[in-house]
């Protein structure tokens, strides 16, 4: 005979249910032992999105950003010639 389990399986779809719409991590505990289901991380898309002016709250924002980004090629160039 097997022994019952501390959480059941629709306990479990609930709490994931829960999770997931919310994004936020559901905790149950029965007797004395702590349950947890967090949701899945998003994916987070590795491709760089050029970002135009419209998207900053102001142009010196968007300055510094285009500054960041051509200080990070800059760099990137000069690792690729240090790796050859």
């Amino acid at each position: 005979m097997t022994k019952r389990a501390f959480v059941s399986q629709a306990e479990l779809q609930r709490m994931a249910k829960v999770a997931k719409l919310e994004g936020v991590t559901v905790w149950v505990e029965i007797d004395g032992k702590r349950f947890g289901i967090t949701p899945e991380a998003p994916v987070e898309s590795k491709a760089p999105r050029d970002r135009q002016p419209n998207d900053f709250a102001t142009l010196a924002q968007w300055q510094a950003w285009k500054d960041l980004e051509r200080a990070r090629k800059e760099l990137a160039a000069i690792e690729s010639k240090q790796a050859n």
